[in-house]
């Protein structure tokens, strides 16, 4: 996709364009690198609103988050790298709306940083896991009103899996033969998916502001790639459980492969790298964790796992509306392989819970 330098020009940033280029591999957004020939280098991006319906609460969400990190990180050595800053349009505007009907936005670019697809080592796992738990401790003081939630229902798995129930009775694609297994792998867990919510009900677990994309490539680590410094892609920060990020954590941090693995022999999870993350999740916790919310931090990694991949297979049945693929059954492969981790991750259920607790009793919290 090219982009009309006009766009970022509606920006205030630099006048004099040197180029615009693709950068990452987001499913979602469109992302591009503005370098000027007279300034600091810009990242630009096309909110997909397909996805998100409602860019202006995407964005009202950012700008008040962002704004609140900065108050409490901006004085830090390097506090203007620690998180994203938004840059408004020439009318004071968080985002463009062109000719086309596209929403555009822009950052300041974070330099020089680098992130990661896999985790290395647990000491990397540590300070990811410490990151999002610091993360969700300095929102829990963000002033009222409420968020808006930019994706009504993302994290409510229940009727993730309704849907998917539904989208494959209608079976618009002619694709339910070749997910057969699959559906029926996602109805046979339908008495557990409403753990999580049962409690919040009963008001055992209360409600927070966190992340729900918690995946590695989000955190963008210092030069060095040893520590993470700022927290990427804020669009689906809004109310919702602790768990939703813990469990996505540990999809993605710890899984032995990419969530698209074809070979599913090869898909399991890294019992150090879970426990890396454990600690350090549960440093930055102790300042605003419950005891309930502690005690269900295990399962919400088999939750979140088999949430994604449900949808995944959704989208695969509805022919491949929300993910990017890269072949047709790009979403069937993503699915199977996120089923397969929730087998390995159901498998050590018991002794996750135990690490988990055990780490609780004895970790001290960390200073923010």
């Amino acid at each position: 996709m090219e982009v009309d330098q006009k766009i970022a020009q509606q920006f205030e940033c630099p006048r004099e364009i040197r180029r615009i280029t693709p950068l990452g591999n987001g499913h979602i957004n469109d992302t591009f690198l503005v370098q000027f020939s007279d300034g600091p280098d810009h990242v630009l991006q096309r909110i997909n609103h397909f996805v998100f319906p409602r860019p202006e609460w995407v964005m009202d969400n950012i700008v008040r988050v962002t704004e609140h990190l900065q108050s409490k990180l901006g004085h830090l050595p390097n506090g203007h790298q620690r998180s994203l800053r938004v840059v408004h349009t020439r009318q004071a505007r968080s985002m463009h709306l062109d000719e086309k009907g596209q929403f555009w936005r822009m950052y300041h670019r974070l330099h020089p940083m680098q992130s990661y697809e896999q985790l290395q080592t647990p000491r990397q796992a540590y300070f990811v896991g410490r990151s999002f738990g610091e993360f969700q401790a300095l929102l829990a003081d963000l002033p009222l009103p409420r968020l808006h939630e930019t994706i009504a229902d993302f994290h409510h798995t229940p009727r993730r899996l309704a849907r998917l129930m539904h989208v494959a009775q209608a079976d618009p694609q002619r694709r339910r033969v070749s997910a057969q297994r699959e559906i029926e792998f996602a109805r046979e867990r339908q008495s557990r998916v409403e753990l999580l919510l049962d409690l919040q009900r009963r008001g055992d677990i209360p409600e927070r502001i966190t992340h729900n994309d918690t995946k590695l490539n989000n955190l963008m680590f210092d030069e060095a790639g040893n520590e993470p410094m700022c927290v990427l892609d804020l669009d689906t920060v809004m109310p919702g459980l602790v768990h939703y990020d813990f469990g996505d954590m540990i999809r993605t941090g710890c899984a032995t492969c990419a969530e698209d693995e074809e070979d599913l022999d090869l898909v399991d999870f890294d019992l150090e790298l879970f426990r890396g993350i454990s600690r350090g999740y549960l440093e930055a916790g102790h300042s605003f964790l419950n005891q309930t919310e502690v005690e269900q931090l295990a399962f919400s990694a088999i939750l979140m796992t088999l949430e994604v991949g449900i949808r995944f297979l959704t989208d695969y049945l509805e022919g491949d509306l929300y993910f990017k693929v890269h072949h047709p059954e790009h979403n069937l492969q993503r699915a199977r392989s996120q089923f397969q981790l929730v087998r390995r991750l159901e498998a050590a259920e018991a002794e996750l819970h135990d690490l988990v607790m055990q780490t609780w009793t004895n970790q001290p919290a960390a200073a923010l």
